[in-house]
C-alpha cells in the first residue's frame, strides 16, 4: 500500500537506474521552489548550489546552506522548500543495486550490502566537515557529466558514485544504524499510510477524523502526532499538497482557473484563491504568466 506515496516515477531507466535533478528558485520569474513530502527506494544526494533551504527528513528539520550536502537514504520521508527569494540546488537519484558487484566480492559485502540495513548515509556533510571538499568536487563531475553526456558517459557517472562511496567509507562518514533510528522509521512507515491516502484522494473531500482512522489514532492524538512529525498541522499538509497539484495543472494544462480548483479539491472558488495567494503570494492567474 505504501507504494503509491512512493514516487511512481523511475529515476532514469531500468537498464540504467540514475537521474539528475536541478531547481532554481526566483529566476525569470520561478515560483519557490517546494518538493512536498516524498519517499522512494532510490538514493539522493542532493547539494545546494545557491541560498539556503529548509529540508525535512522523517520529521527532522535542517538547515541547508550553499555547499552543504545532504543524503536521503531509502525509504526515507523528505521535504525540500526554499527559504529566501534565489534558491539553487541539483541532486543525482540512484539505486544502490546498481553498483552492485557479484555475491562474493569482499566490497560487496563488506560495504555495499550493509547500506540501508546496518548502515545508513549521513543526514548532512556541511562545508567544515571532514571529507566535505573532495565530496563537493566529484559531485561538481558527475554534475558536469549529466550535463555534457560525452562517450560513454554512464560509465564515469557509475565510477564517480564509487568514488562517493570510497570518501565517505575512509571518512567514516557512513552512520551506525541505531535502534532508536530503527524505531523512528516504524514511526514514519505508519504516517505514509496517511501520505499516501492524501495522494490517493485529495481531490476529495478528507477530513482530519478520516486521516486519524487509517492508522488507528484518535483525532487529537493523531493532530499533534502529525504537526510533531512534519511541523505543519494536517490541514496544512493537505492544502499544500492540494495546492502543488494544482500547479502542475496550472504549468500542463489549459484548464481554467476554476477548473483546477475544482480538479485538486477545492469545491470552493474563493477558497481555492485564497489557499494558493498563502502558499505563492500570487493568485494562480498570476503564477500561470509567470512561468
Amino acid at each position: 500500500m505504501k507504494n503509491d506515496l512512493e514516487e511512481k516515477r523511475v529515476h532514469g531507466s531500468l537498464l540504467f537506474p540514475f537521474q539528475y535533478y536541478t531547481a532554481e528558485q526566483g529566476r525569470h520569474g520561478r515560483p519557490e521552489i517546494f518538493v512536498a513530502c516524498h519517499w522512494h527506494d532510490d538514493v539522493e544526494i542532493l547539494t545546494v548550489a545557491k541560498g539556503t533551504l529548509q529540508i525535512m527528513v522523517d520529521g527532522r528539520e535542517l538547515r541547508g546552506e550553499e555547499g552543504d550536502i545532504f543524503f536521503f537514504n531509502s525509504g526515507q520521508i523528505h521535504q525540500i522548500q526554499g527559504n529566501g527569494f534565489e534558491n539553487d540546488y541539483y541532486s543525482f537519484v540512484f539505486s544502490m543495486k546498481s553498483l552492485d558487484f557479484r555475491e562474493n566480492d569482499y566490497t560487496q559485502t563488506t560495504i555495499l550490502d550493509p547500506i540501508g540495513d546496518q548502515r545508513w548515509f549521513p543526514q548532512k556533510i556541511g562545508s567544515v566537515q571532514n571529507g566535505h571538499a573532495e565530496l563537493l568536487q566529484v559531485l561538481e563531475e558527475l554534475r558536469s557529466l549529466c550535463t555534457r553526456q560525452p562517450t560513454a558517459y554512464q560509465l564515469l557517472i557509475k565510477a564517480n558514485l564509487y568514488r562517493v562511496l570510497a570518501l565517505l567509507e575512509q571518512k567514516q562518514q557512513f552512520v551506525v544504524r541505531s535502534q532508536l533510528q530503527r524505531e523512528h522509521s516504524t514511526t514514519a512507515l505508519r504516517l505514509k499510510e496517511v501520505l499516501r491516502y492524501v495522494a490517493e484522494h485529495y481531490q476529495e473531500h478528507i477530513s482530519l477524523e478520516q486521516a486519524a482512522e487509517i492508522i488507528h489514532m484518535s483525532p487529537k492524538y493523531f493532530s499533534n502526532y502529525f504537526s510533531e512529525t512534519f511541523h505543519v498541522s494536517f490541514v496544512q499538509y493537505l492544502n499544500r499538497y492540494r495546492i502543488e497539484q494544482a500547479c502542475i495543472l496550472l504549468q500542463t494544462t489549459a484548464l481554467s482557473v476554476m477548473e483546477v480548483g475544482f480538479q485538486v479539491g477545492y469545491g470552493n472558488f474563493s477558497y481555492f484563491i485564497r489557499r494558493f495567494r498563502e502558499f505563492y503570494g500570487c493568485t494562480p492567474s498570476d503564477y500561470r504568466k509567470r512561468l
